[in-house]
């Protein structure tokens, strides 16, 4: 063999070599991806991709950025199974297919580049738009404590926060992973394609129909600015009697403790390194309940009726929520059944039972607490969760949630 063919030979086995991926390697960092997918937690991502990672026709860094939003927008999905493998010159495909909590199943596509880096990852159907995300929002200027009147509407808490110089209505609610503004007021003003799901709530499932880039947002001092926000159509919320201009979900007041206050109709937003002194200012006794962090939902160990379960705290939950088959499993615990409606995100509107039931938590008892039965199987197959908690408990109780620290003070 002449010197030009051995060297054509060993560039022909340095290339084959190159691109002789490990499936299994591959595969490994495919179910973290489709992990954090599932949690909604887009933590330690950047490790996975590969430098030159592209989402459709988006390259990095804005490709990272835009699959992050992905996984934190995610519907819910229960499990996945791989379902076959191709190579071809741009290298490993991975198809996954996904199955969500009302059993039907989409397709995920993973392409990975020769060093075994996640070259493209294609979790939904559809496009999405490249947004910066809802950023964590920040007081302004830097103070440990923000006091923000609340408005009740229909059981729920409404705050006013001031977008682009205009006072609006949103409903604080921490079962939100973000922040929301309602189509019928926020015009898509953004070019570009957007994502086709919004995520499911407790009822009913919404859709995005857009992008609105606000460059002031301001509730009480702790602000946003310059940043491009979802608007969906949330007419259905419209139901308390007022207009409802979004939902303030968790991302915007995350780095914060917020203590719930129904009785003095307010919400305090604390820094939590300061959150103790403060309390202890305050003259506050506290009872500290450790919680988990599932998704974006804080969870506790609950009793109801006697009955152990985990249940997730939502202050947009007007009524408790547990399985639509409780009152048969658990007939005893529930006093009062009734038909009714529960209206929720999106096109949530479902035909319930609703009854009173007894919720123990951190020792704690609430009594006739009024609880709705609904379909909660994609809280339940996905995070483990039995339910929610929510309004009910914060009309009895005044509560501080801490994500920071995983707990939930009950104050006295």
């Amino acid at each position: 063999m002449n010197r030009k063919s051995i060297i054509t030979t060993l560039l022909a086995l340095i290339w084959v070599t190159g691109w002789a991926q490990d499936v299994n390697m591959c595969q490994r960092i495919a179910e973290r991806i489709l992990t954090a997918a599932q949690n909604h937690k887009p933590d330690g991502i950047d490790e996975l991709l590969a430098p030159d990672f592209h989402f459709n026709n988006i390259k990095q860094p804005l490709a990272a950025k835009v699959l992050k939003q992905v996984i934190v927008q995610m519907p819910p999905m229960t499990s996945w199974e791989l379902a076959g493998t191709e190579q071809d010159s741009t290298g490993l495909t991975l198809r996954y297919i996904i199955t969500k909590p009302d059993k039907t199943t989409s397709e995920a596509t993973i392409l990975f580049s020769g060093d075994n880096l996640a070259l493209e990852a294609n979790l939904l159907p559809g496009k999405v738009s490249i947004q910066k995300g809802n950023p964590t929002a920040k007081a302004q200027p830097e103070v440990s404590m923000v006091r923000v009147p609340i408005h009740r509407h229909g059981g729920l808490p409404i705050v006013t926060v001031t977008i682009d110089g205009q006072p609006c209505n949103m409903f604080f609610d921490t079962g939100a992973p973000g922040v929301i503004l309602n189509s019928k007021y926020f015009d898509h003003n953004i070019d570009g394609e957007v994502m086709g799901s919004g995520g499911r709530g407790a009822v009913g499932t919404g859709s995005v129909s857009g992008m609105h880039h606000v460059k002031t947002m301001d509730m009480g001092g702790v602000t946003l600015s310059e940043t491009d926000i979802m608007t969906s159509d949330l007419s259905n919320l419209e139901s308390v009697g007022v207009a409802v201009h979004g939902i303030l979900g968790q991302s915007y007041y995350k780095d914060f403790d917020v203590l719930f206050d129904f009785k003095d109709s307010e919400i305090v937003l604390l820094s939590p390194d300061t959150t103790c002194q403060w309390l202890l200012n305050e003259g506050y006794h506290c009872q500290t309940v450790k919680g988990v962090k599932k998704g974006h939902l804080l969870t506790f160990d609950c009793q109801v009726g006697g009955v152990p379960v985990v249940l997730a705290f939502d202050s947009g939950a007007e009524s408790n929520l547990l399985a639509s088959d409780w009152p048969q499993l658990h007939t005893s615990t529930v006093k009062g059944i009734k038909k009714a409606h529960l209206t929720g995100y999106g096109d949530g509107r479902a035909s319930i039972t609703k009854g009173k039931t007894i919720l123990t938590l951190g020792g704690r008892t609430f009594k006739k607490l009024q609880t709705a039965f609904s379909d909660v199987s994609h809280l339940k197959e996905s995070k483990g969760i039995d339910g929610l908690f929510g309004c009910e408990v914060l009309a009895k109780q005044k509560l501080l949630i801490s994500y920071k620290r995983q707990e939930l003070l009950m104050i006295d």
